[in-house]
């Protein structure tokens, strides 16, 4: 999320036409959720002569929805029951009559307290169902009974009763359920999904997961995992049970069967880590339904991440029900599939540490060299460099992040910030040749800042030095476009820098002229090319052959490289540097000094190193 508290305004279709040297800002584009937080964008940017809006966005109340353009998209009902799970308790700890809770503890066999002697499901069999959004129990029948999944329709909605379920959609999710989906014809998602994130829990004695399809009162949900049902107070309503809307199964197949693979991922991960962090359960179970071949199965919600990056992050303390939270917690863990392993998400799911611990303690346990931080800093790269082979995953279908656009240099100082921890932002500089950035974030923030220049079709990252202060620079020669991917890792401040931007003028190293000790024996010509941003060319004239020595120097005075070069005959000759330390390194982007010795003769020459 990006803001700037002292200077946002609430958002109105108004400012558009502020940015017209730009990319017209999201505020303005179509509406993106159920329920929305506003995200105005303003940012003053001083440029020569002319005066432009970019980059912040200020996140407001849902009472600015009208404003926000959030997209309407699903909206997971288990997280709701889950708010609604927590008042409750709430209001159990304030009464001292209230009647006690039910545990999910269960017995050594695994089965729940329930009967001893389970009464026998077989099609025709009729149950209650308790439902959180319904006052009454709803009466439903049996239709299906199969190796890991039980069927119920509720009577009302069956097709012989008045309503519009029929025996093929039924058998359709049983066998969605037990033996083929579109990621694997050999299996269900009952196995894919126990693979991947662990066994279910069970509080029923039941070794089939129930699925009720019933009519969700509220259109907003496809449907949900009720913890309030698997902790029933009476044992006999007490049930391992999906619940899906009978709509949606019938008019929207692909949503409904992705949800039935999200749905059970709530459920598997409940029962080994009750109170994970919503945005890890959110996007695990984001990730099961592309496991199980139902990849976005809310097409809103990857789009509406993309094209507000800055707003979400990762949604970590800031979870929201819209669908921009949905979209970036999936990517975030189909990122960490792809990249570390299906093993890593088992871990996190049998983690009780939850958020960014769980996912530290999983990388610990599983020795995996990287960590969250690590991650996430791969993950905010990669939503951008789509480009780059190394970099993409494939959950982003080769779509990238949206950025703000400069046009032209100088820019002045620019005003921008980034809104909640873990959340981005990039700025695109369309703005061929060579520029010189200049970085300034506020002291109580801390952020991770990278520079991608594009060559040729060719994107080159680099992470971007801050010092303690949060002031870094990028320069950059030859690039086509520079993007400036700013991500902020801290709660502290508000995330608030500063941004300038200039064509790059070569310019020695402050003071440097170069000098003659010991006579004549040793003449330095002009580098090239300098600035340089690959290897660069030093060419020398020797009186007599010599031995001759090489030193590097950053502008700290810090030595880089040192090189000897042994004998070299007399006459004109030429020297390489490919920009890299005696470390084998790369340098930073900077000014450095190169020394040649001969004999007694000493010359020096600067040379601007961009990346």
């Amino acid at each position: 999320m990006i803001s700037l508290p002292n200077l946002a305004l609430q958002a109105s279709p108004a400012p558009r036409l502020l940015f017209s040297p730009f990319r017209p800002p999201l505020s303005a584009r179509p509406s993106h959720s159920v329920r929305s937080t506003t995200s105005p964008i303003r940012v003053i940017a001083t440029v020569a002569r002319m005066a432009i809006f970019l980059l912040t966005a200020a996140a407001a109340g849902a009472t600015d929805s009208a404003a926000a353009g959030d997209r309407p998209g699903r909206i997971c009902g288990f997280r709701l029951l889950q708010l609604e799970a927590e008042k409750i308790a709430a209001a159990r700890e304030g009464d001292p009559g209230a009647p006690p809770a039910a545990a999910k503890t269960l017995s050594p066999d695994g089965v729940g307290e329930v009967s001893q002697v389970l009464p026998e499901i077989a099609v025709g069999t009729e149950l209650n169902f308790h439902s959180a959004f319904n006052r009454s129990l709803i009466p439903a029948t049996c239709r299906l009974v199969g190796e890991h999944v039980f069927v119920f329709v509720a009577n009302r909605q069956w097709d012989t009763e008045g309503g519009s379920i029929l025996q093929s959609h039924v058998d359709g999710l049983g066998e969605l359920f037990d033996r083929q989906t579109p990621a694997d014809p050999n299996r269900g998602i009952f196995d894919l999904s126990t693979e991947a994130f662990g066994e279910p829990p069970d509080v029923d004695g039941y070794e089939q997961i129930f699925v009720l399809l019933f009519d969700i009162p509220d259109s907003r949900f496809v449907g949900f995992f009720d913890p309030g049902v698997a902790t029933h107070d009476v044992p006999e309503l007490r049930r391992d049970v999906l619940h899906i809307d009978e709509l949606h199964v019938r008019r929207s197949s692909y949503l409904a069967r992705g949800t039935l693979a999200h749905e059970f991922q709530h459920l598997i991960h409940w029962g080994q880590d009750e109170d994970e962090s919503s945005w890890v359960d959110e996007g695990l179970a984001g990730y099961a339904e592309e496991l199980v071949g139902f990849p976005e199965a809310d097409p809103t919600a990857v789009p509406g991440f993309l094209e507000r990056p800055t707003r979400t992050g990762v949604g970590l303390g800031a979870w929201e029900d819209i669908s921009y939270n949905y979209g970036s917690t999936f990517l975030f863990m189909s990122f960490m599939a792809e990249r570390y392993g299906a093993e890593l998400m088992r871990q996190v799911v049998a983690e009780p540490r939850n958020g960014r611990d769980g996912i530290d303690a999983a990388f610990s346990k599983l020795s995996l060299e990287d960590d969250f931080l690590s991650a996430w800093q791969r993950w905010v790269v990669a939503n951008y460099a789509v480009d780059d082979e190394a970099l993409a995953y494939k959950a982003l279908k080769g779509r990238r992040a949206m950025a703000f656009t400069i046009e032209m240099l100088p820019l002045g100082p620019t005003m921008g910030a980034v809104g909640d921890r873990w959340g981005s932002a990039n700025i695109l500089f369309r703005t061929p040749g060579n520029i010189h950035i200049d970085f300034a974030g506020e002291e109580a923030s801390r952020f991770s800042v990278w520079s991608y220049a594009m060559r040729g079709g060719r994107g080159d990252l680099e992470q971007v030095t801050l010092d303690g202060d949060n002031r870094g620079e990028v320069m950059a020669a030859g690039v086509d476009s520079l993007t400036l991917i700013v991500g902020r890792t801290s709660l502290q401040g508000d995330g608030r820098f500063e941004l300038s931007a200039r064509e790059l003028v070569a310019t020695a190293v402050a003071a440097l002229a170069p000098h003659v000790s010991g006579g004549e024996q040793l003449h330095l010509e002009s580098a090239f090319p300098n600035p340089f941003n690959g290897d660069v060319r030093i060419p020398f004239r020797l009186e007599e052959d010599s031995e001759v020595e090489m030193r590097v120097y950053n502008s700290a005075g810090q030595q880089v490289l040192v090189r000897n070069l042994g004998p070299i005959p007399g006459g004109v000759r030429e020297i390489g540097w490919d920009g890299r330390g005696g470390d084998g390194v790369s340098a930073a982007s900077g000014r450095y000094l190169v020394v040649l010795k001969a004999g007694e003769s000493i010359r020096a020459t600067s040379l601007t190193l961009v990346r």
